[in-house]
């Protein structure tokens, strides 16, 4: 079998845009990454997160977050690099020479269909994947910190969901098992003294609830001064010490699923989710042909010229299949439809871009304008 040959004027333009867009994509990236770390600085320094897993969690995010950042970037890094060309009056030159509109997005191919497969890759199954690891990650490492603050033979003011005074006696290196527990809880009239031999953290993995469970000890209600205290022997009493946010609980789930998961369900929300994931490799695609007619200008616009208009595309872009997914949710749109309808009209006003900003369109008359 021959090897695959490109043609001389595909490769330089390959080489453009591949420059271009790896400039890009290292600035989204550092943005990215700075903002997330940022974040997980706040989370250490406030006691939430413990700052061994912060690379970890890091890592994790940037593979989910990367089938977003690569179909911008490409986006962008194409009107940089025919930006460039267009003001060194290389575009003119290729022109002339018949090289037109369609040539240039078939050169764009070149990358554009492994990129589209590789954010396919990350959307579809590589992205959900690390989700789910970030979130397990992340539960573990919060219940190592949920008593970091506890230390054995010292008083502790609880928060959360039960306000109270806390005292052990021994705390295991891993901050997870106690010994001799105490606990008051309660207001200044009726309050609730918790007394164990030991105890350990939970969460429900369900709700997200947050529980100290006490084994094998006592429970003592009634009020301060009064005869009349009920005492209730126990072997396992759980005590609420965060709630959790059911909601938020269900929505990471479902961004965590895997892919084959979501396709057979039929509720709403699950199809909403497998759209959105075929949407970057389709977005990608569209991007690139939309990029053509964008980028083109006069020599003296200069480089950056069409820089902001093409944010501003994908950013449109990007804020209807957002609305685009909350209609499917919602049942406002057809499940059969999906995101294709606005995919479709994202076509056709590249299409149209491309026929108009080069001059394709039929004009008055039955004449033409160049070919391409």
């Amino acid at each position: 079998m021959s090897p695959i040959r490109i043609p001389v004027v595909d490769r330089y333009l390959v080489r453009e845009v591949l420059f271009a867009w790896l400039a890009v994509l290292l600035v989204l990236f550092a943005v990215l990454a700075t903002n997330r770390l940022i974040g997980y600085l706040g989370d250490a320094a406030g006691g939430e997160l413990p700052g061994g897993v912060i690379l970890t969690l890091l890592g994790l995010q940037t593979v989910r977050y990367l089938g977003m950042i690569l179909p911008a970037s490409f986006f962008l890094g194409i009107v940089l690099a025919f930006g460039r060309l267009y003001r060194d009056s290389e575009m003119a030159v290729m022109s002339a020479c018949g090289i037109g509109p369609w040539r240039q997005f078939r050169a764009l191919l070149w990358l554009a269909l492994p990129l589209a497969g590789l954010v396919g890759l990350l959307s579809l199954y590589w992205g959900p994947a690390a989700t789910q690891k970030a979130e397990q990650v992340q539960a573990e490492a919060e219940a190592q910190v949920e008593f970091a603050a506890l230390q054995a033979g010292r008083f502790l003011q609880a928060r959360g969901a039960t306000e109270g005074t806390l005292y052990l006696e021994r705390l295991s290196e891993d901050q997870r098992e106690m010994e001799d527990v105490f606990i008051r809880a309660g207001g200044t009239a009726d309050r609730v003294v918790l007394a164990a031999r030991r105890g350990v953290q939970e969460k429900d993995p369900e709700t997200g609830d947050r529980y100290l469970v006490l084994l094998d000890g006592w429970r003592y209600d009634g009020r301060p001064g009064a005869a009349d205290w009920r005492v209730t022997r126990f072997e396992r009493h759980g005590v609420l010490v965060a709630e959790g946010s059911e909601e938020v609980a269900v929505r990471l789930r479902r961004n965590a699923q895997p892919t084959a998961e979501l396709w057979g369900s039929d509720h709403p929300a699950d199809r909403a989710e497998v759209q959105w994931r075929l949407a970057m490799p389709a977005m990608t695609l569209l991007l690139a042909l939309l990029a053509v007619p964008l980028s083109k200008s006069a020599p003296r616009d200069g480089r950056y010229g069409r820089l902001l208009s093409a944010v501003l595309v994908y950013v449109g872009y990007f804020q209807f299949l957002t609305v685009g997914q909350d209609w499917l949710e919602t049942g406002q749109v057809p499940a059969a439809l999906g995101l294709w309808w606005l995919h479709g009209a994202v076509l056709a006003v590249g299409v149209l871009g491309l026929l108009w900003r080069f001059d394709l369109l039929p004009a008055r008359g039955g004449h033409k304008g160049r070919a391409p």
